[in-house]
Formats: structure tokens, sequence, C-alpha cells
């Protein structure tokens, strides 16, 4: 059975954590500021107040697991956001206690490397979490407009994912589909393949992004998934932005074509440009959650409240 973690209230403490690269502080206090006028309290963990870094690491693993499950465990404790990704996160898989995160469950936010946690999350402790920004990597988005909108779903106010930004959405597979959503990072996602943290695809929309890649890691990693009985089994696909690493001297296809010759090989509803990966846009993506999609406005709907 999925959990749905308690949803924020106002003047309830969020806890920003660095499971994780280590964030820039600056980039931080912005984003906690603008927390603090929205009428929330803001503490920090551990090792972000404490110099800890090690190999640009935010702490040692086990330091940065235990930061991980005080969040968790605290009462006080209504939402945790990830200050960063960068890399490391899936260092910690092992050393969660998953049990003990069923029994507390919490609105937990990141995105990029915090990947490898959405989905260890998802499959070990069956707790809905959220695709969004990070303070200390995203703090322009703390002060948009549309910040009310990422925070009205995590109130359980609205379900509306504001996915509807002035872009071209395009599809490769036209139709609707519905499932629970996954992912959402693509070169995270193919490294925990054969691991045990990675959920079940069957029946799921894989909602997929990246960054620093060529088209040729685009395609090493979705044929990794075929390989491993992954690919075919997902009800639907939603890609979001992929920054691209191209060399000129080595020319190789664009990450689109990569990704249309595997949509139409297995000619499942997929569609392309959704508003989130490491450019200016971060819709909300709740994860482990009901959704549909389709090649027309709305692009994604969420078809549940995903907070108690």
């Amino acid at each position: 059975m999925r959990i749905r973690p308690p949803r924020l209230k106002e003047g309830d403490e969020i806890r920003i954590i660095a499971p994780a690269s280590a964030p820039d502080m600056k980039n931080l206090s912005r984003s906690i500021a603008r927390l603090k006028k929205s009428g929330y309290r803001v503490t920090l963990g551990r090792n972000i107040k404490k110099l800890m870094q090690m190999n640009q690491l935010a702490a040692p693993d086990t330091s940065r697991r235990d930061e991980l499950m005080e969040a968790f465990l605290d009462d006080h404790v209504k939402a945790i956001f990830c200050a960063r990704g960068g890399y490391g996160s899936i260092h910690i898989l092992p050393l969660i206690d998953y049990d003990a995160i069923r029994d507390h469950p919490k609105i937990f936010v990141g995105y990029s490397d915090i990947t490898a946690l959405h989905l260890a999350l998802n499959a070990k402790a069956s707790l809905i979490t959220f695709h969004g920004p990070m303070p200390a990597a995203d703090p322009d988005k703390f002060s948009k407009t549309d910040f009310k909108d990422f925070i009205d779903i995590l109130k359980g106010e609205t379900t509306h994912l504001n996915s509807d930004v002035e872009r071209i959405v395009r599809y490769i597979i036209q139709g609707k589909v519905e499932g629970l959503s996954m992912g959402t990072n693509l070169s995270v996602f193919a490294s925990l393949i054969g691991t045990g943290y990675l959920p079940d695809s069957q029946g799921k929309i894989l909602f997929a992004e990246d960054t620093g890649v060529t088209s040729g890691d685009i395609d090493r990693y979705l044929f990794t998934m075929k390989l491993a009985g992954i690919l075919d089994k997902f009800e639907g696909f939603a890609f979001g932005e992929f920054k691209s690493y191209v060399d000129p001297e080595d020319p190789m296809p664009f990450v689109e074509d990569i990704i249309e010759m595997y949509m139409n090989s297995l000619k499942k509803v997929s569609i392309y440009g959704l508003p989130f990966g490491h450019g200016e846009d971060q819709m909300m993506i709740p994860l482990n959650a009901r959704v549909r999609i389709s090649y027309e406005e709305p692009y994604v709907e969420l078809l549940e409240n995903v907070v108690d």
C-alpha cells in the first residue's frame, strides 16, 4: 500500500538536508529567506551547519544517512527538502532504515542525484515523494510566482501540476495513458538496475531527464533498461529536458532522435519537452503517484491526493 505523507501547513518546520554533494551557502540562504517569508520555520541538517565536506560530498556516508534519518524521525519536521543533488546519494541507500521511514512518513523533495533516494523510498518504504526544486540549486525558483503552486500541492490545496508553461510540448506516440509515476534522472535510474532499490516498472509512467550526457549515453541507458526487461513494462513515457554534451569532432545523433527511435519501437504513449530537468523550469512531479499523461493539454494530470 502506498503511503501519503501528512500535508504541509503554514508555520510548519521544513528541514533542509544535504544527502549528496555540499550546497552553495549563498544560494541556500536566498531560498531559506523565501521559505521563511512564506510563513515556514526552516531548520538545517547538522551536516550543513557543520563543515564536514569530504571529496565534494556534504559529509561521510554514515553522517549523511544520519542526517536523513534524523529528519524523518523528528516529529517537529513536516517536510524535508534536499539542498542539492550532485553525487553520492547511492552510497547511503543500504544504510537507510526504510521501516522507520514508513512509520514516520514526511514530504520529501529533490531531483537530479536525489533520484536514487526517490526510487529507493518509493520501492522500500512505499512513500509518495516529490520531484521539485532544491534550495541550494534553484534559488530563483523559490522566488518565482509559481512557487505558490508548488507549495499548494504540498499543502493539499491543489492537484494542478502547473505543466502548462509557455513552451511547446511535442508527442512521439499519440494518446493518453494512466499509471504510477516513476523517475526522473535517467542515468541515476539506470545505475540502480539489479540493485534491489528500483521499483517494478510494470504499469508505471517513466518521467525522464538528464544533464551532461551524450546521445550515446542515452542510447546506452535505454538499451540497458531494454536488456533488463524494464523498458517495455512501462505504460507511457514523459520526457523533460536533456542537456547534452556535443563534441563537434565526434558527431552523434541528437538525443531527441535516440528517444524517438526507442519510442517508435515500443509504440507506447510518449511526450517530449516537459518543463523539468536541469533547466530554468522545475515542475512538481509527485512520484509513486497516479497520473495521466496526454499528447495534448493538460499534458500531465495528477489523479489523486498525494498528501493526507
